[in-house]
């Protein structure tokens, strides 16, 4: 797995993480690069971010995670075309996560956004319109509920079952 986390530090240094501890410069120029597997991950609590970023890089999805607001516009103004998809809080330590993802769609209007919460309600989706490519899935869900909501929404067919057998070979 590999785990980019943009700080909030005025150096603009980021802190890389992979499941060893390290990743390889071509590693995270690959991810920086973006293509339509990337998930862009504004949330501030690194626990939540670590395991929706690792529930979603086994089925195949890259992550960038940001743990601000101002560091996710920052990287997604440097390269809009390169996200499928944003995940945001709805409460981020330093903005609202619906006004940075209405930002983000200014630039890219198709941009599906999937916001969540613990206290915001499902109802109050404003600045962002529901339906539109905005949903919201409130916290706390399970690893499976956020997986199946990020195919849902780009389009992925879930994964191949495998066949029942009746124990002859």
């Amino acid at each position: 797995m590999l785990l980019i986390r943009l700080s909030q530090q005025p150096s603009n240094m980021s802190d890389v993480h992979s499941a060893n501890g390290t990743a390889s410069g071509a590693a995270v120029a690959a991810v920086v690069a973006g293509s339509k597997d990337t998930i862009l991950l504004l949330e501030d609590n690194e626990a939540i971010a670590n395991l929706i970023s690792t529930v979603l890089t086994r089925v195949g999805l890259r992550v960038i995670w940001c743990a601000s607001a101002v560091a996710g516009m920052k990287e997604f103004k440097a390269q809009p075309q390169a996200f499928a998809l944003v995940i945001s809080d709805c409460r981020l330590p330093d903005g609202d996560g619906r006004l940075v993802c209405q930002q983000m769609r200014s630039i890219v209007a198709s941009l599906p956004v999937l916001l969540t919460s613990g206290r915001i309600r499902t109802d109050n989706l404003a600045p962002l319109e529901a339906g539109k490519n905005v949903q919201f899935l409130p916290k706390p869900y399970a690893p499976s509920e956020i997986v199946t909501r990020v195919r849902q929404m780009l389009g992925l067919a879930p994964p191949p079952r495998k066949p029942a057998s009746a124990g002859f070979v």
